[in-house]
């Protein structure tokens, strides 16, 4: 028996691996679900048009707001994908609006969806060539729908399986596509946003950042079905505290609805996420700490220059419209990866919180409002330093000096990109490290190595059976989108191993 983990973005790829090469697979998971009382609102808003939401609905449904931007996601109203689950060890994130989770699919629950793969020059000093992980991707992508559409990203960014079909564009986002493609401008490649959604039922309802009524946006979970049809056993209510290994296998000790029990196997693959998995591994090595990188997040909003008409009235979605990447050595030496937002209920909520009494103004300027959200190299970036404290751990931010200068070229760039749209510089918002989930690193895979790291297996040090999976296994964390990557590391692991 080989088990794996964890139910997220990194498990489901690696127990998909795992069956196709015909193994025997279990997967442990602590698996929190949505609440009744939310999936009946979610179920019972798919079954009717937007048109015959009620009030009611839709306040049930919003996230909260924090001093500078959303606190949390929150599924369909519900935050159980950030709640920790019956005897998990405890976790103090030092990092406001950032948790752990024991959710089944994981943080996919609250995702983004936004798909990007990893080039060469991306994991340069990476033990993994490009030729297997462009292998994974494929196989990826043959399990979790994409969509997109051909356009100047894809001399870089290869789509590796044709998307079926894409989503649609609201005004703005069409203007200042068409300003991209007839600018051409020095250091910058843009193209549609490419996300993991079933675009083809998409009804623009603009509801995606509060959950998908429809359950459109791909999450891992929805990989459960066909993977348990494969083979696949699941154990649900499992917390896993520790893991060891001898010669003969592993041992896996868990807490369970019924007790503690230890569950014996050939081999173990940890995807846990990057927090789990590094607090479960410190434990498990007998190591007292790890330093988590991350890609540095930061928001911008934009004004236009001209009012866009009907914004509020536009049937649209509200996840990333365009991808934006910065390849110019003046701004950065590595890539950064801007995703392009237009209106939302959240964005006008934080106007209208941020104009306070002056909030009948919103309307103005949410016709001319943009939002960008963007991802620095790891490099670049601040990062996090876990400490075990008893069987919990500790997980404190550091900035990065180098930062702030960074954002300033950025900022300063996508002025001479002419949009139409002024930066608000004075509105930048840097976030602390680990903010915009893309983290990872904390047992990195190297050439040789040593305590603390992991082979190109994602064994760690020491270890033969066990095989971390997630991000945590990183030697770097690029500023594309992390999720795909993470999909196909993890499957490649699962099926070369």
């Amino acid at each position: 028996m080989e088990y794996v983990i964890g139910s997220g973005p990194a498990g489901m790829a690696c127990a998909a691996a795992l069956l196709a090469r015909g193994r025997d697979v279990t997967m442990l998971d602590a698996g929190l679900t949505l609440e009744p009382g939310h999936a009946a609102l979610r179920s019972a808003m798919a079954a009717q048009v937007p048109e015959h939401w009620t009030a009611e609905q839709h306040a049930m449904r919003r996230m909260k707001l924090g001093a500078e931007m959303p606190e949390f996601k929150l599924s369909h109203g519900s935050d159980y994908p950030y709640r920790a689950a019956p005897g998990a060890p405890s976790l103090a994130l030092e990092v406001p609006g950032v948790a752990a989770s024991y959710a089944l699919g994981g943080l996919s629950n609250v995702w983004g969806a936004a798909m990007l793969p990893y080039r060469a020059a991306d994991m340069a000093g990476w033990p993994v060539g490009m030729e297997a992980m462009a292998d994974a991707y494929r196989h990826v992508l043959s399990l979790v729908p994409m969509a997109g559409q051909a356009d100047a990203l894809e001399a870089d960014w290869p789509f590796y399986v044709r998307p079926r079909a894409d989503m649609p564009l609201s005004r703005q986002a069409v203007a200042l596509l068409k300003h991209f493609e007839r600018a051409k401008i020095p250091g910058v490649v843009a193209g549609r946003a490419r996300l993991a959604v079933r675009a083809a039922e998409c009804i623009a309802c603009g509801e995606c950042l509060n959950g998908c009524p429809r359950e459109l946006i791909i999450s891992a979970r929805h990989r459960l079905p066909a993977l348990r049809q494969a083979g696949m056993h699941y154990i649900p209510g499992v917390v896993v505290r520790g893991v060891a290994e001898d010669a003969d296998g592993v041992m896996i000790h868990a807490l369970t609805p019924e007790g503690g029990r230890v569950f014996a196997g050939e081999r173990v693959f940890v995807a846990a996420g990057v927090y789990g998995s590094t607090a479960l591994m410190l434990r498990s090595l007998g190591l007292a700490r790890a330093e988590i990188l991350d890609s540095q997040y930061f928001t911008l909003p934009l004004l236009g220059l001209k009012a866009a008409k009907g914004v509020m009235q536009e049937r649209l979605h509200t996840l990333a419209q365009l991808f934006v990447e910065i390849e110019d050595a003046a701004v950065e030496a590595r890539n950064v990866h801007l995703q392009l937002y237009g209106y939302s209920d959240v964005l006008e909520a934080m106007i209208a919180r941020k104009l306070g009494p002056l909030k009948g103004l919103r309307a103005l300027l949410l016709a001319r409002a943009l939002v960008v959200q963007g991802y620095l190299h790891s490099d670049v970036s601040g990062r996090l330093e876990a400490r075990l404290e008893g069987e919990g751990m500790r997980v404190t931010a550091r900035r990065n000096p180098a930062t702030r200068e960074v954002l300033k070229r950025v900022v300063r760039k996508i002025g001479q990109m002419k949009l139409g749209a002024r930066p608000l510089a004075p509105l930048l918002h840097e976030t602390l490290p680990g903010r915009g989930y893309h983290s990872g690193g904390s047992f990195p895979m190297r050439e040789a190595p040593g305590v603390g790291e992991t082979d190109d297996m994602g064994r760690p040090y020491g270890r033969v059976r066990t095989h971390i999976v997630d991000s945590s296994v990183f030697p770097t964390v690029p500023a594309a989108t992390i999720t795909l990557s993470v999909m196909a590391n993890a499957w490649r692991i699962g099926f070369e191993s």
